[in-house]
């Protein structure tokens, strides 16, 4: 992104520019001990038009989160910069998902697809990545037959 001497707060570094952050919200229901931001958050808004909203097909999901840092609010600018523009929120407009219209699987998210997905009714992420991955291998295959 360009930023001299970025770094995570979990480095503990002194860098001047905190670009991910300790979380600034907690969820009441957390466990003892677990991280702040951990168990499941009923409002995260997707931007339509992303790819995350075609994957869902709505405006608003719960997801699991398991963490402790996000993206600093102040640096948000940055990240979008740099051709990576907010898809998600929280509800008081955290950044909860960031991806590149440039690669349909280019998403980063604070929350973690794996912890709610299930055998009968697996996460859309990871359908969607799936399929993409099936479509990415016949091409290649089809591309092989025909050199």
């Amino acid at each position: 992104m360009g930023i001299k001497d970025a770094d995570s707060a979990e480095n503990n570094s002194g860098s001047k520019n905190i670009v991910i952050t300790p979380v600034a919200c907690a969820i009441l229901t957390s466990a003892p001990g677990s991280p702040k931001l951990s168990g499941t958050v009923p409002e995260v808004r997707i931007r339509p038009g992303s790819y995350l909203h075609s994957f869902y097909k709505k405006d608003l999901v719960a997801e699991e989160f398991f963490c402790n840092y996000e993206v600093n609010p102040e640096f948000e600018w940055a990240i979008a910069e740099a051709g990576f523009p907010v898809v998600a929120r929280g509800a008081h407009g955290e950044v909860r998902a960031i991806e590149s219209p440039k690669h349909r699987f280019f998403i980063a998210t604070l929350f973690q697809p794996q912890l709610s997905s299930k055998p009968d009714k697996p996460h859309p992420i990871i359908v969607e990545f799936l399929r993409a991955a099936a479509k990415w291998k016949l091409q290649k295959l089809e591309d092989s037959v025909l050199e």
